[in-house]
């Protein structure tokens, strides 16, 4: 149920016989749990457990708007992880939090077929989210350790994507705003990644591809440059002597098998 803590508001201390989620909606409030004052600001989540005695409390001028849900699917203080008995940051989920605390409360209020068990699917959502958050005032870093672990999978996905599609007219920007990076960005971190430029990476998978068809002599240099994303036969030609020094026709004559 949301409701609104008024100006220099202080509600008694008090304790239930189930676990209470407090979602800050709007403004500040200190929680005062078990001895200790936990300072929430909006966007961010609280879950006393059940038979801790707390309060919350606004101070002068203050207001807040506060969501909570009573619940009890569990028994006693230490089934409740650590990590959850303090202020989380709602971050990226916090609307999804919205959402799911109207179709609790909607449910919980109503009596259409089913209103209950859609209740405790939206709670056991809630659940779920709150596991997945960052101790409040830590979510910039831990989004940017998630990025520099993600960053070396990124990667080798784009890596795997330009090899495999050798014949398909892509552009590395294209590539890089297909993983939410701007072209520069996704340079730096591909190269840091894979050793060497997206460009260079993809020449270079051209060119082993190519190798490959011509050793294998089923396919023309015709052919074989449209299946390795060449403009044409020329281009293809040109390329493949700069990098090699022998033209097609010549590399396939002393790298056929006999």
């Amino acid at each position: 149920m949301p409701r609104t803590s008024k100006r220099g508001i202080k509600l008694y201390n008090h304790a239930h016989a189930f676990h209470e989620i407090g979602f800050l909606l709007e403004g500040d409030c200190d929680w005062h749990m078990g001895g200790k004052r936990e300072r929430l600001h909006a966007g961010e989540l609280l879950l006393v457990p059940a038979g801790v005695t707390h309060y919350e409390k606004t101070a002068g001028r203050a207001r807040a708007r506060i969501g909570w849900i009573g619940f009890d699917f569990t028994d006693g203080y230490a089934d409740v992880p650590a990590l959850l008995r303090t202020p989380l940051s709602a971050g990226d989920y916090a609307s999804e939090f919205h959402r799911l605390l109207d179709v609790v409360c909607a449910e919980q209020q109503g009596d259409a077929p089913g209103h209950a068990e859609r209740a405790e699917c939206a709670l056991r959502e809630i659940l779920i989210l709150l596991c997945r958050l960052s101790p409040a005032g830590t979510l910039g870093k831990t989004r940017g350790a998630t990025k520099t672990l993600r960053a070396p999978r990124l990667m080798h996905s784009a890596a795997l994507t330009l090899s495999g599609n050798l014949a398909q007219p892509m552009r590395i920007r294209d590539l890089a705003h297909y993983h939410s990076l701007s072209a520069s960005h996704f340079a730096l971190l591909f190269r840091k990644h894979q050793g060497e430029t997206p460009r260079q990476f993809l020449q270079n998978a051209r060119l082993a591809r190519a190798k490959m068809l011509l050793m294998e002599g089923g396919l023309t240099v015709k052919e074989i440059a449209s299946a390795c994303g060449y403009v044409d036969a020329a281009h293809f030609c040109h390329a493949f002597k700069a990098a090699t020094k022998l033209t097609p026709k010549m590399f396939r004559k002393t790298k056929a098998p006999k």
